[in-house]
């Protein structure tokens, strides 16, 4: 701070700040007090449901009917479900398996384009390359000898 300049954390030095640790008293705590309500409120139910008999049984035949509610709408879901089951089975083999199929026929039409260009094209490239690079070479040790024997030649006389 001295001469007017103030000193400010680089963003290396922001980076190794720790951050506080949260409390986790606090929310084992509140945990605690959570759990100790809801055993409280089933604790009062059971109580109210044993005081109350009547209550109880009027509470009793709705959840039956509740729960017979509740299972004839999964049954009803189950049978959309298999019917959705059906479509999509029925789109694979109408639809994918076509793809498939002619996906199988262009590889195999691509392989055989390969295997023909390899014997008709690419074969004879390389055995006329391999002849024409043969009679360069020899060519060239015939030039090669042939400059050496005249050299030699004038260093005899």
């Amino acid at each position: 701070m001295e001469d007017g300049y103030e000193l400010t954390p680089t963003t290396e030095a922001q980076g190794t700040i720790e951050e506080p640790k949260p409390n986790t008293t606090a929310r084992n705590i509140a945990i605690a007090v959570g759990v100790i309500i809801l055993l409280g409120l089933i604790a009062l139910t059971v109580y109210g449901l044993v005081a109350h008999p009547r209550f109880t049984a009027v509470l009793r035949d709705i959840s039956i009917i509740a729960l017979a509610l509740v299972t004839i709408i999964m049954g009803l879901f189950l049978v959309v479900l298999i019917f959705q089951l059906q479509s999509l089975i029925s789109l694979l083999r109408d639809e994918i398996k076509p793809i498939l199929d002619s996906a199988n026929q262009t590889v195999s039409t691509v392989r055989g384009t390969t295997t023909f260009v390899s014997d008709s094209v690419v074969k004879p490239m390389i055995g006329v390359a391999s002849v024409a690079s043969g009679v360069i070479e020899a060519l060239t040790l015939l030039a090669f000898a042939r400059g050496s024997r005249r050299g030699r030649r004038k260093a005899r006389r």
